[in-house]
């Protein structure tokens, strides 16, 4: 469809050549050529604006959900990820890509390129229970690509918002919804912890058999077949795999017979499974002849799930099953375990393959894909991202020198340059200081050697808490409810 778009112009173009040729060789009046001047202008700017608005990509946005770092294969791990494999060998594989602790905050800072503890999203995740929502007065990612143009469709686990309507993804500029409200829900009965029904079309509660992971690579196969590709298409895929409860299909299953551990072979088999939606998606795309013309983005939502001492209510587990290879901790905590996540950027002929080592973060997506797709990036609050695009596409160096990678009231970390400093406010008050560069698994806590370096981060820190909105979580658990709550927040150890 490009290149039609482009011959269409192209005849436009020749054709009003012809034309103002024709009338300058026939009236040479200066007012008249000036005339023709201007209309030239005008038309020559609307002939290359059908061009750009033609090379517009379909944007395909993927998320895992608590996948460990190293469970992927390209990674290392034994785990079957083929088709997720071939795609991050075909484009630019993201070694430091960074997220946040929790499933809401990540994708918050996705859908408005601003750090969560600005509009109180900053402690734990939105749950069943929760009566709060992303606030309906920030700019969200599919709204400013549907002012674009786009066609936007949201698959999977919402997990911004359930309690009131303006919350919905439909509410907040996703032209279609399938899927959950929240994270955790029985991948069969489609039920959230408390046996509640939360599988949705749009609006309305559906009933449906079917294993949810393969479902929403059906459903996302089926959004791309029906999809007019004269419309840039912007479809986010958000899978609950492989979050608890650790349930995979038997065929899945019994592809990894030879792993002991029955919570280890579960989790494998869920996220070959994820894989296998993965492919199905793949293979619309290609049947549609859309791959060309389509920029793929996947990562996880935050690291692999570990078991911890104090119960969250999000995705807690009792056993470990997943492998965040040579990071720190888990989900949850404030190491490079549970932040620090797989990652990679594909789209034929416009990414390089190849390992990206610069350091992206996840409110960096935001501008990015407003750049690429042609959207507007001005509106009225700051964004905390910064376009990566020419550091994906090209492996240029990133201008992005510090990261606020998590604060909250009892809590926080900051990266300046190759320096990561973990804040625990909560008496005893204690820091951590790691060189990321040199020590990527945190074994050298250097904060007594470095005091100086310590200070001065830690005013730094101070600055970005100054600007904090108050926990809406924190809000939330003042409010009366028929649901017990967890009561904690904050260091939450790893359990050996």
């Amino acid at each position: 469809m490009r290149g039609r778009h482009a011959g269409t112009a192209g005849g436009a173009l020749a054709g009003l050549h012809r034309t103002i040729s024709g009338n300058i060789w026939r009236k040479t009046t200066e007012e008249h050529l000036n005339v023709a001047r201007r209309l030239a202008a005008v038309l020559f700017g609307c002939a290359y604006a059908c061009i750009g608005a033609a090379q517009q990509p379909h944007i395909v946005y993927i998320l895992a959900d608590d996948l460990g770092w190293k469970d992927v294969g390209y990674h290392g791990s034994p785990i079957r990820t083929p088709n997720l494999d071939g795609l991050a060998q075909g484009g630019a594989r993201l070694e430091k890509f960074y997220t946040l602790p929790y499933s809401t905050q990540t994708r918050a800072a996705l859908m408005t390129g601003r750090y969560p503890m600005r509009y109180g999203l900053q402690t734990l995740s939105i749950l069943p229970w929760s009566r709060y929502g992303l606030p309906a007065d920030e700019r969200m990612l599919p709204q400013a690509l549907k002012e674009a143009g786009y066609r936007t469709a949201m698959l999977g686990k919402w997990q911004l918002g359930h309690f009131k309507k303006e919350f919905w993804p439909t509410r907040r500029g996703f032209d279609s919804f399938y899927g959950s409200f929240n994270g955790e829900i029985d991948y069969y009965k489609k039920t959230n912890r408390f046996g509640e029904p939360d599988w949705h079309r749009n609006e309305r509660q559906v009933k449906e058999a079917g294993y949810v992971t393969t479902l929403l690579g059906r459903e996302a196969a089926s959004a791309i077949a029906r999809h007019d590709t004269a419309t840039p298409l912007f479809l986010f895929l958000s899978f609950n795999a492989p979050q608890v409860p650790l349930q995979a299909p038997k065929e899945n299953l019994d592809m990894y017979r030879d792993i002991a551990d029955e919570t280890r072979r579960a989790y494998a088999a869920m996220v070959t499974a994820l894989d296998d939606a993965i492919g199905t998606l793949v293979s619309a795309l290609e049947s549609k002849g859309m791959m060309a013309n389509t920029l793929i983005v996947f990562h996880s939502d935050n690291g692999g799930s570990l078991p911890t001492k104090y119960a969250t209510g999000d995705g807690d587990v009792r056993k470990p099953a997943a492998d965040n290879g040579p990071f720190q901790g888990g989900k949850g905590g404030l190491h490079e375990g549970s932040m620090r996540v797989a990652a990679f950027a594909a789209w034929p002929g416009k990414i390089q393959p190849g390992v990206v080592a610069e350091r992206i973060h996840i409110t960096d997506m935001y501008p990015t894909l407003l750049k690429v797709a042609g959207a507007k990036l001005e509106q009225t609050r700051r964004i905390d991202g910064i376009d990566q695009w020419a550091t994906i596409a090209d492996g240029k160096p990133s201008t992005r020198r510090e990261l606020l990678l998590a604060m909250e009231d009892s809590r926080g970390a900051l990266l300046i340059e190759s320096w990561k400093l973990i804040v625990y406010s909560r008496l005893p008050v204690r820091h951590e200081l790691f060189n990321i560069q040199d020590d990527p698994s945190e074994e050298d806590n250097r904060a007594e050697r470095e005091p100086q370096r310590v200070q001065e981060m830690l005013a730094r820190f101070n600055e970005y808490a100054w600007e904090m909105a108050p926990s809406l979580y924190l809000e939330d658990l003042l409010k009366p409810r028929k649901y017990d709550a967890p009561m904690y927040w904050g260091e939450n150890p790893v359990r050996p």
